[in-house]
Protein backbone atom coordinates (compact mmCIF):
# COMPACT_ATOMS: atom_id res chain seq x y z
CA UNK A 1 0.00 0.00 0.00
CA UNK A 2 1.13 3.66 -1.19
CA UNK A 3 2.23 5.68 1.90
CA UNK A 4 1.51 9.51 0.94
CA UNK A 5 2.97 12.23 2.86
CA UNK A 6 -0.67 12.85 4.15
CA UNK A 7 -0.46 9.78 5.53
CA UNK A 8 2.61 11.18 7.82
CA UNK A 9 1.56 14.54 8.10
CA UNK A 10 0.34 14.28 11.41
CA UNK A 11 2.60 16.61 13.95
CA UNK A 12 3.73 17.24 16.83
CA UNK A 13 2.59 20.97 18.12
CA UNK A 14 4.24 23.66 15.63
CA UNK A 15 3.82 21.55 12.84
CA UNK A 16 7.23 19.45 13.36
CA UNK A 17 6.89 15.37 12.83
CA UNK A 18 7.58 13.79 16.27
CA UNK A 19 10.56 11.43 15.95
CA UNK A 20 8.28 8.40 15.53
CA UNK A 21 6.69 9.85 12.40
CA UNK A 22 9.78 10.87 11.25
CA UNK A 23 11.65 7.56 11.80
CA UNK A 24 8.09 5.91 9.94
CA UNK A 25 9.11 8.18 6.90
CA UNK A 26 12.86 7.41 6.53
CA UNK A 27 11.36 3.57 6.85
CA UNK A 28 8.73 4.32 4.01
CA UNK A 29 11.58 5.77 1.97
CA UNK A 30 13.76 2.89 2.23
CA UNK A 31 11.55 0.34 1.96
CA UNK A 32 10.96 1.92 -1.55
CA UNK A 33 14.02 2.72 -2.78
CA UNK A 34 14.86 -1.23 -2.09
CA UNK A 35 11.89 -2.64 -3.64
CA UNK A 36 12.59 -0.40 -6.66
CA UNK A 37 16.11 -1.01 -6.83
CA UNK A 38 15.86 -4.90 -6.71
CA UNK A 39 12.90 -4.73 -9.57
CA UNK A 40 14.31 -2.47 -12.22
CA UNK A 41 18.40 -2.15 -10.80
CA UNK A 42 20.18 1.22 -9.71
CA UNK A 43 20.12 2.09 -13.65
CA UNK A 44 16.55 1.64 -14.14
CA UNK A 45 15.16 3.34 -11.04
CA UNK A 46 15.17 7.30 -10.48
CA UNK A 47 14.65 9.70 -7.37
CA UNK A 48 11.15 10.63 -9.34
CA UNK A 49 10.44 7.29 -9.13
CA UNK A 50 10.76 6.55 -5.63
CA UNK A 51 8.68 9.71 -4.87
CA UNK A 52 6.03 8.31 -6.66
CA UNK A 53 5.50 5.06 -5.55
CA UNK A 54 5.36 6.68 -2.00
CA UNK A 55 3.14 9.64 -3.59
CA UNK A 56 5.90 12.45 -2.48
CA UNK A 57 7.19 15.26 -3.88
CA UNK A 58 10.75 14.45 -5.09
CA UNK A 59 12.10 17.67 -2.73
CA UNK A 60 10.80 15.50 0.33
CA UNK A 61 13.16 12.46 -0.72
CA UNK A 62 16.01 15.27 -1.52
CA UNK A 63 15.25 16.18 1.77
CA UNK A 64 16.75 12.82 3.60
CA UNK A 65 19.09 11.70 0.66
CA UNK A 66 21.16 13.85 -1.60
CA UNK A 67 20.85 11.55 -4.94
CA UNK A 68 20.26 8.46 -5.92
CA UNK A 69 23.81 7.02 -4.79
CA UNK A 70 23.31 8.36 -1.12
CA UNK A 71 19.57 6.50 -1.10
CA UNK A 72 21.43 3.35 -2.43
CA UNK A 73 23.70 3.08 0.20
CA UNK A 74 21.00 3.84 3.09
CA UNK A 75 19.29 1.30 2.05
CA UNK A 76 22.46 -1.04 2.24
CA UNK A 77 23.17 0.35 5.45
CA UNK A 78 20.36 -0.45 6.95
CA UNK A 79 20.18 -4.09 5.31
CA UNK A 80 23.32 -4.52 6.60
CA UNK A 81 22.71 -3.39 10.13
CA UNK A 82 19.36 -6.23 10.02
CA UNK A 83 22.15 -8.63 9.14
CA UNK A 84 24.40 -8.41 11.56
CA UNK A 85 21.60 -8.05 14.54
CA UNK A 86 20.17 -11.45 12.71
CA UNK A 87 24.08 -13.22 13.00
CA UNK A 88 24.43 -11.74 16.66
CA UNK A 89 21.03 -12.98 17.84
CA UNK A 90 21.31 -16.49 16.12
CA UNK A 91 25.28 -16.69 17.58
CA UNK A 92 23.42 -16.03 21.67
CA UNK A 93 24.67 -19.76 22.84
CA UNK A 94 27.48 -20.99 24.87
CA UNK A 95 28.74 -23.46 22.75
CA UNK A 96 31.05 -22.00 20.09
CA UNK A 97 30.80 -24.54 17.76
CA UNK A 98 26.57 -24.57 17.68
CA UNK A 99 27.00 -21.33 18.01
CA UNK A 100 28.75 -20.56 14.67
CA UNK A 101 26.80 -23.22 13.04
CA UNK A 102 23.38 -20.76 14.23
CA UNK A 103 25.08 -17.93 12.30
CA UNK A 104 25.82 -20.20 9.25
CA UNK A 105 22.44 -21.23 9.03
CA UNK A 106 21.34 -17.70 9.42
CA UNK A 107 23.35 -16.18 6.65
CA UNK A 108 22.14 -19.16 4.12
CA UNK A 109 18.82 -18.13 4.77
CA UNK A 110 19.23 -14.17 3.99
CA UNK A 111 21.69 -15.68 1.17
CA UNK A 112 18.74 -18.34 -0.46
CA UNK A 113 15.92 -15.24 -0.34
CA UNK A 114 15.62 -13.51 -3.69
CA UNK A 115 14.81 -10.39 -2.48
CA UNK A 116 18.05 -10.21 -1.03
CA UNK A 117 19.41 -11.33 -4.53
CA UNK A 118 18.13 -9.18 -6.45
CA UNK A 119 18.92 -6.11 -4.67
CA UNK A 120 22.58 -7.32 -4.85
CA UNK A 121 22.71 -8.54 -7.82
CA UNK A 122 21.85 -5.05 -8.85
CA UNK A 123 24.38 -3.27 -6.79
CA UNK A 124 27.25 -6.10 -8.00
CA UNK A 125 26.05 -5.00 -11.99
CA UNK A 126 26.43 -1.14 -10.87
CA UNK A 127 29.87 -1.61 -9.31
CA UNK A 128 31.43 -2.87 -11.63
CA UNK A 129 31.58 0.49 -13.25
CA UNK A 130 31.98 2.26 -9.99
CA UNK A 131 35.13 1.93 -7.98
CA UNK A 132 33.38 3.76 -5.24
CA UNK A 133 30.44 1.28 -5.35
CA UNK A 134 33.06 -1.79 -5.01
CA UNK A 135 35.36 -0.31 -2.23
CA UNK A 136 31.53 0.35 -0.32
CA UNK A 137 31.10 -3.64 -1.43
CA UNK A 138 33.85 -4.27 0.35
CA UNK A 139 33.18 -2.56 3.35
CA UNK A 140 29.65 -3.62 3.81
CA UNK A 141 31.06 -7.53 3.46
CA UNK A 142 33.52 -6.99 5.77
CA UNK A 143 31.41 -5.66 8.69
CA UNK A 144 28.74 -8.20 7.80
CA UNK A 145 30.98 -11.12 8.09
CA UNK A 146 32.77 -10.01 11.18
CA UNK A 147 30.11 -11.28 13.47
CA UNK A 148 31.08 -15.18 11.81
CA UNK A 149 34.66 -13.96 11.94
CA UNK A 150 34.27 -13.67 15.44
CA UNK A 151 32.57 -17.05 16.02
CA UNK A 152 35.25 -18.73 13.94
CA UNK A 153 38.12 -17.25 15.89
CA UNK A 154 36.40 -19.19 19.62
CA UNK A 155 35.56 -21.98 17.77
CA UNK A 156 39.06 -22.65 16.64
CA UNK A 157 40.44 -22.11 20.39
CA UNK A 158 38.76 -25.29 21.45
CA UNK A 159 39.54 -27.61 18.96
CA UNK A 160 42.40 -29.15 16.36
CA UNK A 161 42.32 -26.86 13.76
CA UNK A 162 43.19 -27.72 10.37
CA UNK A 163 46.20 -25.49 9.43
CA UNK A 164 43.81 -22.74 8.30
CA UNK A 165 43.89 -19.54 8.89
CA UNK A 166 40.40 -17.65 10.55
CA UNK A 167 40.05 -15.66 7.04
CA UNK A 168 40.18 -18.80 4.92
CA UNK A 169 37.95 -20.64 7.00
CA UNK A 170 35.64 -17.47 6.81
CA UNK A 171 35.82 -17.75 3.03
CA UNK A 172 35.28 -21.13 2.79
CA UNK A 173 31.96 -21.46 4.58
CA UNK A 174 30.94 -18.63 2.93
CA UNK A 175 31.85 -20.06 -0.84
CA UNK A 176 29.92 -23.32 0.30
CA UNK A 177 26.48 -21.40 1.49
CA UNK A 178 26.45 -18.87 -1.29
CA UNK A 179 27.07 -21.54 -3.90
CA UNK A 180 24.57 -23.28 -2.47
CA UNK A 181 21.86 -20.73 -2.08
CA UNK A 182 22.74 -19.66 -5.06
CA UNK A 183 21.08 -23.05 -6.38
CA UNK A 184 18.41 -23.24 -4.11
CA UNK A 185 17.20 -20.20 -5.59
CA UNK A 186 17.26 -21.33 -8.81
CA UNK A 187 15.78 -24.78 -8.34
CA UNK A 188 13.07 -23.23 -6.25
CA UNK A 189 14.09 -24.80 -3.21
CA UNK A 190 12.39 -24.12 0.03
CA UNK A 191 11.08 -25.38 3.38
CA UNK A 192 12.81 -28.55 5.06
CA UNK A 193 14.57 -29.42 0.89
CA UNK A 194 16.33 -26.45 1.90
CA UNK A 195 17.24 -26.95 5.25
CA UNK A 196 18.89 -30.35 4.26
CA UNK A 197 20.89 -28.08 1.39
CA UNK A 198 22.07 -26.46 4.54
CA UNK A 199 23.06 -29.64 6.46
CA UNK A 200 25.41 -30.97 4.04
CA UNK A 201 27.43 -27.73 3.39
CA UNK A 202 27.61 -27.22 6.88
CA UNK A 203 28.98 -30.76 7.12
CA UNK A 204 31.30 -30.05 4.39
CA UNK A 205 32.59 -26.99 6.57
CA UNK A 206 32.85 -29.03 10.03
CA UNK A 207 34.97 -32.00 8.19
CA UNK A 208 37.27 -29.76 6.13
CA UNK A 209 37.52 -27.72 9.11
CA UNK A 210 38.46 -30.24 12.07
CA UNK A 211 40.37 -32.63 13.27
CA UNK A 212 38.77 -35.04 15.45
CA UNK A 213 36.48 -32.30 16.69
CA UNK A 214 33.78 -34.66 18.76
CA UNK A 215 36.81 -35.88 20.96
CA UNK A 216 37.80 -32.30 21.33
CA UNK A 217 34.66 -31.42 22.49
CA UNK A 218 34.03 -34.33 24.79
CA UNK A 219 37.45 -34.16 26.54
CA UNK A 220 36.10 -30.45 27.37
CA UNK A 221 32.62 -31.57 28.77
CA UNK A 222 34.90 -34.30 30.79
CA UNK A 223 36.95 -31.36 32.56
Amino acid sequence: MRMSEGDLAVTKAGGRPTKAQAAARDEALLDAARRLFSERGYAGTSIDQVAATLGWSKHTVYNRHAGKLPLLEAVVDRDVGRFIAALEDAGQGTDPLASLRAMARTYFVFSASPGYAALYAAIALEAANSAHLRERLRAWAAAALKPMLDAIEQVAQLARWQKHGVDEACQLLVDLLDGEASRAKWDGIVGDHLEQRFERRWEIFRRMMFDDLDDDRGAERQR
